[in-house]
């Protein structure tokens, strides 16, 4: 079977199932482990597209290491495909279907990362109450997919999207668009890695 897993945002959301499994941080690198090796009894896993970063430390250290842990157990029996938020967000650019700027979720309580999708390089870091103010300045400024939907502002417009086995539908301003996976093309990897794209702080 076919599963998609996201390690990126405040929680890990596995896709594909009748129903979506969500994982909290707290704990999860108990609950990761188990999560999968009981999925892979009921389901017996063949492919698995791991959206990998940039998100919090925590999820991608420690889905990686379940993900990859779980590949060994089954003698290498398992395909990965790895995929970018930044890769798959210049995916919504490119068609227009979300605007130039958009405030990454990167795993801290305050701080989130301001991108320019048109020039696809960073901006610079901000702290999320500051996003308000800054939509006057970077024009239709978009959030981040969360699950805690306290964690920005509801008046900022956010993504909302839906891994499927034939690709994704994204919610965006009202609208629903349907991205086929040949679109977007993730890496098939021997392993994973994760992909924080920002140095963490292991201090």
């Amino acid at each position: 079977m076919k599963i998609s897993i996201d390690i990126s945002s405040d929680k890990i959301r596995i896709f594909g199932l009748d129903h979506p499994i969500f994982l909290e941080r707290t704990g999860v690198d108990v609950e990761l482990g188990k999560v999968l090796v009981n999925l892979d009894k009921e389901k017996n896993l063949t492919e698995i597209l791991v959206l990998n970063g940039p998100g919090g430390f925590t999820n991608l250290r420690v889905g990686c290491l379940a993900l990859n842990l779980l590949k060994t157990l089954k003698k290498g029996q398992l395909s990965f495909f790895s995929l970018s938020k930044i890769e798959l967000y210049q995916h919504f650019y490119r068609k227009a279907w979300i605007s130039r700027y958009g405030a990454i979720y990167i795993g801290q309580k305050s701080n989130v990362r301001l991108r320019d999708f048109e020039e696809n390089k960073p901006i610079s870091s901000v702290k999320k109450d500051q996003l308000s103010a800054l939509s006057s300045e970077y024009k239709g400024l978009f959030v981040d997919q969360v699950y805690e939907r306290d964690y920005f502002d509801e008046a900022l417009p956010s993504l909302d999207y839906t891994f499927e086995q034939q690709g994704l539908s994204l919610h965006f301003k009202g609208e629903t668009y349907h991205l086929p996976r040949a679109d977007f093309a993730p890496q098939e990897v021997e392993m994973l890695h994760p992909n924080y794209m920002i140095e963490p702080n292991v201090n």
